[in-house]
């Protein structure tokens, strides 16, 4: 890896091949963004309709970076030793969710997101067009609550969740908000979604 894109080795961040391998199934064109913290690294890529997923890992001693890459020519770096990607940041200029000041709302079982993710798949095979898609997809199916505050979870970030794999059987899922955002995160990974973000495609549920 060049020393401008030194935050780990290949072996380091082999655990975000399993995200990046689903984000270019569901998008062949795929980018996934790394983004350092105080030891740790953060990988996200873009699902459709205002979905972000992603997940950190722990990396001591490494360099401060923020740069975008392809997802398929970071898994065959992964696989094959080719050289790094060549960065892609003009391909992802939005914003990434904050890396702290987040609130917990509510714990949700693992249970709950699963019925609700099989109900909006069986409901999406109904659908024909794009628009019928989008508003499934972005439509409200879970509010989380606490003492003083509730949050509306759309499906998206709910089928995110589960289609990266994040979400193991038997666990739980926690919402939480920060100013501009959602999260819902899992074990293995977490979903955001921000206030007022463009549509990015179509979601595939199954």
């Amino acid at each position: 890896m060049s020393t401008a894109l030194s935050f780990g080795t290949a072996d380091q961040v082999a655990d975000f091949a399993p995200m990046a391998e689903r984000a270019v199934s569901i998008d062949e064109a795929a980018m996934i963004r790394f983004r350092t913290g105080t030891d740790q690294l953060s990988g996200f890529v873009r699902l459709p309709y205002d979905v972000l997923a992603g997940r950190s890992i722990a990396v001591a001693g490494i360099a401060s970076c923020d740069v975008t890459v392809s997802a398929a020519e970071f898994l065959a770096w992964l696989d094959s030793g080719a050289p790094f990607p060549q960065p892609r940041d003009a391909h992802w200029l939005a914003a990434l969710p904050p890396r702290d000041g987040w609130q917990r709302i509510e714990m949700v079982p693992d249970g709950v997101v699963r019925d609700v993710v099989r109900s909006g798949a069986s409901l999406a095979k109904q659908t024909d067009t794009r628009s019928a898609q989008q508003a499934l997809v972005t439509s409200v199916v879970l509010t989380a609550r606490s003492e003083d505050t509730s949050v509306d979870v759309p499906l998206g970030a709910l089928s995110g969740l589960t289609r990266m794999g994040f979400l193991p059987h038997g666990a739980s899922a926690a919402v939480d908000v920060a100013t501009g955002w959602t999260r819902v995160t899992a074990p293995f990974g977490s979903t955001f979604i921000s206030t007022g973000s463009p549509t990015l495609g179509l979601l595939n549920l199954n």
